[in-house]
Parts: structure tokens; sequence; C-alpha cells
């Protein structure tokens, strides 16, 4: 078997190839990578491989690969005009609590002040925000981008032993919602959450698919994960 660069096609020399982290280097323009993907696999063991979904973007260069998932979905929408009535409700409230002077009025409503200033976070942070998921030889980062935002991550390669998708069930007074996330399962057994808040399977998937692949992480299969 001749392992190839990714970037320039060269063969690499076998002296360059690292078998025990499937990690190999180039003579020719020194791109340091993993040829995990150039490995024949049993026909029992290929996944069926997942496309892009619509709301992702691959950047690639010679040090690594970059995910783009931007947050934006059609719920966004909706959120903008109750995020309009609530705000605009709540406006009107303090104003007459506090050019009536009633305070005691204005105390009760801000709690629902709070709810409105979230809600304002989450439909602002919906149309600007896109979350970037670094990919390295060496690590893997995850950061949210432009409003701050809970779930950065940095993690060193040699500190991941497996990758799984997660289903996230949160139950509420109406009813109760699903979202996803891709889960890191470390060499020491602790489990981070990688990108959480994922709105469909196929997204957090395609993550763990393309994660796993550029690192050179085998799939082994993990409890209560989502099939595939």
């Amino acid at each position: 078997m001749k392992i190839n660069c990714p970037t320039c096609s060269s063969e690499i020399p076998v002296a360059n190839i690292d078998l025990s982290g499937k990690i190999a280097k180039c003579a020719a323009c020194n791109n340091i990578f993993s040829f995990s993907s150039q490995i024949p696999v049993p026909d029992a063991q290929i996944r069926t491989s997942l496309g892009k979904p619509r709301n992702f973007e691959i950047e690639r260069s010679a040090d690594g690969l970059t995910i783009v998932r931007k947050w934006f979905t059609p719920t966004i929408i909706f959120l903008s005009f109750f995020c309009l009535f609530w705000n605009g409700f709540m406006a009107v409230w303090f104003y007459i609590a506090l050019t009536k002077k009633i305070y005691a009025m204005a105390l009760f409503g801000s709690l629902h002040g709070a709810v409105g200033l979230g809600l304002l976070y989450t439909v602002v942070a919906g149309f600007l925000n896109k979350t970037y998921i670094r990919i390295a030889y060496d690590s893997l980062s995850v950061k949210h981008r432009p409003l701050p935002s809970f779930g950065q991550r940095n993690m060193k390669r040699q500190d991941i032993k497996q990758l799984y998708s997660k289903e996230i069930t949160q139950y509420h007074k109406h009813g109760y919602s699903h979202s996803y996330s891709v889960q890191a399962i470390t060499r020491t057994g602790d489990v981070v959450a990688l990108v959480s808040g994922l709105s469909t399977s196929e997204e957090a998937l395609f993550l763990e698919q393309e994660i796993e692949k550029y690192l050179g992480i085998e799939d082994e299969p993990v409890r209560g994960e989502v099939p595939r």
C-alpha cells in the first residue's frame, strides 16, 4: 500500500510514516497529515458517508481543516417576531411602572425583562453567530463568534479516544424538544461535549464523521449513541 500526500500528491517514504498514530510527513512540502482515510477498510466496517448539511461550510488548508456551522435556522424568524412583541410589551410595562413610580410593578416585571433580554440574545446570535470547529493533526478547538457563548473547547489529539453523537431531550411545560451534540471520550474516560445545540442528528453525525476522518480515529460503537 502506498501513502500519498493530500496536498502535493507525493508518495511518502516509509521512514516518514507513523503506523501507530496513522500520521505521516511529506518530504516534499513538509505537510503533516493523517493517512487513515487511505487505508482500505473491509466492506463490513464501512459506514455510509454523510453529505454536508446546507448550513455547514468546510475550509481546507495545508495545516488543518475548519468546519463552519451557521446558527441561523427558520425558527429564528419566528423568534424575531415573538421577541419584538415580548420586549415591546415589557418596555411599555416598565415605562408605566417607572413614570408612575410603582416600583413593585417594576420589580415584578424584572424577571420577564430578563427573559426578554435572553430572547434578544438568542435572535441576534441566531442571525450573526457561527461555530468554528478547527481540526489540526495534533489538536481540536471549538469557538463561537462573533457574540460570546458557552461551549468553547480546546483539546489535544492524543487526549481524544473516541467520538459519538448523542440526542438530548428536554422536557417543557407544553411538551419536549430534541437537540444533538457531538461527545468526545478522553483517554482518562471522561466525556466532553464538543459541540452542543445541533438541530438535527445529521449535523451531529456529519461532524463526528469529519473529525474522526481527519484525526484518524477508528469509529467504534458507543452505548446510547445516535444510530447512523
